[in-house]
């Protein structure tokens, strides 16, 4: 019995010991240190807790990557990696970006469908939708000689009125004035130069001064006020305009801005 009691002891002891070591062995690569008094229990206990600061640790830098920003371009110019509370984070930011350069709809498909077809153009070619938008709005409205309103207006208050509206220009009142404004307009005879918002003169029979004036939209074809069909689209290849065409304006201040 005593012999078995001392071998019982030596094993329990040697089991204790590998133990120990067990537990020196899983603490040792995270800088801990277990002796022959440091008990399995602790082990397990001290494991568990570096377990759940490694994992809450890891949550947290998951967390922070949703957010920081990981741009090296934009890393470099900081000069250093920035924190959490010195970026402000936008998720998704190009999508919003394109979102606020995105223009307005002023005018829906169908009507750029029904200028298309207008002009003769495709549909990808009707893009000042400011513009156009002031068209539908004014398209119809009849001829007026002194007009000014949607019961009436000329040529020359339809350009006034447009421009004004359209492009933030101020036109003087009349097609004579307008051409003759050289410090605002620069004229050209060629209709070969036209491009969308040049002015378009004519004059009729014997007339010495301009008698009509319009605005080019593309394609040979212009906006105007005519007297038998008051504000409309038409043609400058059609007999009459082509016949009574004299000369064009390019609005100087439209040249800058483009």
């Amino acid at each position: 019995m005593i012999v078995k009691s001392r071998e019982y002891k030596a094993v329990k002891k040697q089991n204790a010991k590998s133990e120990n070591n067990t537990c020196e062995d899983s603490l040792f690569f995270v800088g801990i240190r277990c002796d022959n008094n440091f008990s399995a229990m602790k082990c397990v206990r001290w494991i568990a807790i570096i377990s759940v600061a490694i994992f809450c640790g890891s949550c947290n830098a998951k967390k922070e990557a949703v957010y920081a920003i990981t741009d090296p371009y934009v890393n470099a110019e900081l000069g250093k990696t920035p924190k959490l509370e010195e970026v402000k984070v936008v998720r998704d930011l190009e999508e919003e970006l394109k979102e606020e350069k995105k223009e307005p709809e002023l005018i829906t498909i169908e009507q750029k469908r029904y200028f298309a077809r207008k002009l003769g153009v495709p549909v990808s070619e009707i893009t000042n939708q400011k513009l156009y938008a002031y068209i539908v709005e004014w398209e119809g409205v009849p001829y007026l000689y002194g007009g000014n309103t949607k019961r009436g207006i000329d040529c020359s208050a339809l350009m006034k009125n447009l421009y004004q509206e359209v492009y933030g220009v101020e036109l003087p009142r009349t097609a004579s004035e307008i051409l003759l404004h050289d410090e605002q307009v620069e004229p050209f005879r060629s209709t070969e130069y036209l491009q969308e918002g040049d002015l378009v003169f004519f004059r009729s029979g014997n007339e010495k001064v301009m008698t009509h004036v319009g605005i080019y939209l593309g394609n040979m074809r212009f906006l105007s006020a005519t007297e038998s069909k008051g504000v409309q689209i038409t043609s400058l290849k059609d007999p009459y305009w082509r016949n009574s065409y004299r000369v064009s304006g390019r609005v100087k201040s439209l040249v800058a801005l483009q």
